[in-house]
């Protein structure tokens, strides 16, 4: 199990391609077009799909869009026997257009297996690590990025639109709550 686990962190860790833009260069003008909020989002997905384990902003097609992966039974299980889903769509169409679908493909259930793994042993939801990134830079939160292990420690690192119209990220140790920006 242990193998399988270290498989997993090492391939999401290595694994960063994406459906959609990830620059907040191409995020932070188009939330101006958006009816829900990062923090908003989650807390939809909270009610409706489960436990909220990385949410963010991404562009595509030129729109920008949310998208929230959740596990709905919990952090309680295991990852493989867990239903790691993503509610997504057009932030512009508020929570109305979030739809929600069960991972399929290896890589997202990977990447989603791991994120499950390091809330599970992390003492804090990820609200309160967004909380956590915000006392230290203020702004709005655009990306929590997937968490992962770096360096030997569990973190997520949270991408704020800061007021200058510049996006700073912060770094936040899931087991301790520590906080560092990053350059």
């Amino acid at each position: 199990m242990k193998q399988v686990l270290m498989g997993l962190i090492l391939l999401a860790s290595f694994s960063r391609s994406f459906a959609g833009d990830h620059d907040p260069k191409s995020i932070i003008p188009l939330l101006k077009t958006s009816k829900v909020s990062l923090l908003d989002g989650i807390a939809f997905a909270e009610k409706t799909s489960g436990v909220v384990t990385s949410a963010k902003y991404e562009v595509e097609n030129g729109a920008l869009m949310l998208s929230v992966y959740t596990v709905p039974e919990g952090l309680g299980g295991e990852p493989e026997t867990a239903t790691l889903t993503e509610l997504a769509g057009p932030a512009a169409s508020g929570t109305a257009g979030l739809k929600a679908e069960v991972f399929a493909d290896k890589e997202h259930i990977a990447r989603a297996s791991v994120h499950m793994t390091l809330f599970k042993l992390s003492k804090a939801n990820i609200k309160q690590v967004i909380a956590l990134a915000l006392r230290r830079v203020p702004g709005t939160p655009i990306d929590i990025r997937n968490p992962r292990v770096a360096n030997h420690r569990a973190v997520a690192e949270v991408v704020i639109a800061c007021p200058s119209g510049k996006a700073t990220t912060v770094a936040v140790d899931l087991l301790n709550g520590q906080t560092a920006v990053l350059p």
